[in-house]
């Protein structure tokens, strides 16, 4: 960045006032912004000035990560540009504000526990999957990238990130990623794969039980002699199955590495419980009916695979009683399940807490259309706070109300029409559930009609 810009109280694109740097690095600076627009808190990148190619990066960053709609991606809001004082263009990438830190700061203290490095690998092998299906390949997963939050986990920085297949698009060995993290068939000049990005989760896992990657390197020099001398090794105390999967993730053949969603399979069982959220002050102090746990009984001994659950709901008496699980690590995920195998291995009983459907609550006839966009917004924030709207795309369809509640009345037809359609895209792609999108659907038409 030049010497005296930008500085705290810059404002980028008559909307974005910088208000704290939050990072430096040789690419980029991560400020704390205010977005005036929206009124709300943002995360800002502005990449440092290099080449002219730079433009063309962060514009790339932006339009991959904001395809990529996933509650384990840190989600992208906005693009811009804004001149420098030498009349030079500097682009910029707003993005969510995270709270939490980074894996890379977690690690810094010693290694965790395995059942939560489970839990971290599993959350990433998910955004993973997802990008994947859209041949977006990260090509730069490290623990610098990966964000622990207080909702989960959250991939970051999809700057070097490309197409599936794409060759690098330099020759300076930028878009290679970190030297530790990146697997072996980048260095003989093959293009970067969904699997390049599980062979550095697999690192990534590795990391987080052994305190550091099996190459624990800093430079390309480093990591041809370390890969000559071979790898560090996984402590023996580490169950056999977690052990299976980062070494599976670490094979040197691409083709032998499994998917990431067969990683994220595959760790889930093995990731340990996440705290509890705390009790309310009393069964009905919500407005829900209180909930009730029912016993889950599946032989002992079943770590790895997919796990089926039947489940019989009795809606007369809003109990749900779960019976028989079991798991095997080559079931079809297609097919329905076969009764578990007999054993002679005791039961492990388990509890979960199912929680009877409640209609949502009518809201009042609106007699303006503030009312009706009221009346959509309380729609999605009680369907984000029931899990029937997933969060990321709950905070999408609150920015778009907000930008409909201060629309000219000439161009509210056509912002509703075009929520209509956003909230039928993310039905279709699990963001929330039908029953929620109809109720929607019919407070959108409330504020077409007022």
């Amino acid at each position: 960045m030049d010497e005296d810009w930008p500085q705290t109280g810059t404002l980028l694109s008559h909307r974005y006032r910088l208000a704290e740097r939050l990072a430096t690095g040789g690419m980029a600076e991560i400020w704390r912004a205010d977005d005036e627009l929206l009124g709300r808190a943002v995360a800002l990148k502005l990449p440092t000035p290099r080449a002219a190619e730079m433009l063309h990066q962060a514009w790339t960053e932006a339009r991959t990560t904001a395809r990529l709609s996933h509650p384990h991606i840190a989600a992208v809001y906005d693009y811009g540009e804004s001149p420098r004082p030498d009349g030079s263009l500097a682009p910029f990438v707003v993005m969510e504000l995270l709270d939490g830190e980074s894996l890379a700061a977690r690690l810094a203290g010693g290694p965790i526990r395995w059942p939560v490095a489970a839990r971290i690998g599993a959350e990433v092998a998910s955004a993973l999957a997802a990008a994947h299906a859209r041949s977006v390949v990260h090509r730069d997963i490290k623990p610098g990238n990966v964000m622990l939050t207080p909702t989960g986990t959250k991939i970051l920085d999809f700057g070097i990130s490309a197409v599936t297949g794409a060759p690098d698009d330099d020759d300076t060995g930028a878009t290679f990623g970190t030297p530790a993290y990146v697997a072996p068939e980048r260095l003989d000049g093959r293009p970067a794969e969904p699997a390049t990005d599980v062979y550095a989760l697999g690192t990534v896992l590795f990391e987080m039980v052994a305190g550091e990657p099996p190459y624990p390197v800093d430079t390309w020099e480093e990591y041809a002699a370390a890969r000559a001398a071979g790898p560090q090794e996984l402590p023996d105390e580490l169950p056999a199955a977690f052990r299976d999967v980062v070494e599976r993730c670490l094979r040197d053949d691409p083709a032998r590495r499994p998917p990431a969603d067969e990683v994220r399979d595959r760790l889930t069982p093995l990731a340990g419980e996440r705290p509890s959220a705390p009790a309310a002050a009393g069964p009905f102090t919500s407005g829900r009916a209180p909930a009730h746990t029912v016993p889950i009984v599946r032989p002992a001994g079943r770590t790895a695979g997919r796990v089926a659950i039947v489940v019989a709901l009795l809606a007369a008496a809003g109990v749900a009683v779960v019976i028989g699980s079991w798991s095997s690590p080559d079931d079809d995920p297609d097919a329905l399940p076969s009764p578990p195998p007999a054993s002679s291995e005791p039961a492990v009983t388990q509890t979960v807490t199912v929680e009877p459907e409640v209609p949502p609550t009518a809201p009042p006839e609106p007699e303006s259309r503030d009312d009706a966009v009221q009346n959509v917004t309380a729609a999605v924030e009680e369907g984000r706070s029931t899990g029937r709207i997933r969060d990321d795309v709950a905070v999408d369809l609150l920015n778009l109300l907000q930008q409909l509640d201060n629309a000219p009345a000439a161009e509210v037809p056509g912002r509703v029409d075009a929520l209509r359609q956003k909230v039928r895209q993310r039905i279709g792609e699990g963001g929330l559930d039908a029953a929620q999108a109809d109720v929607l659907q019919a407070r959108l038409d409330e504020v077409k009609q007022t």
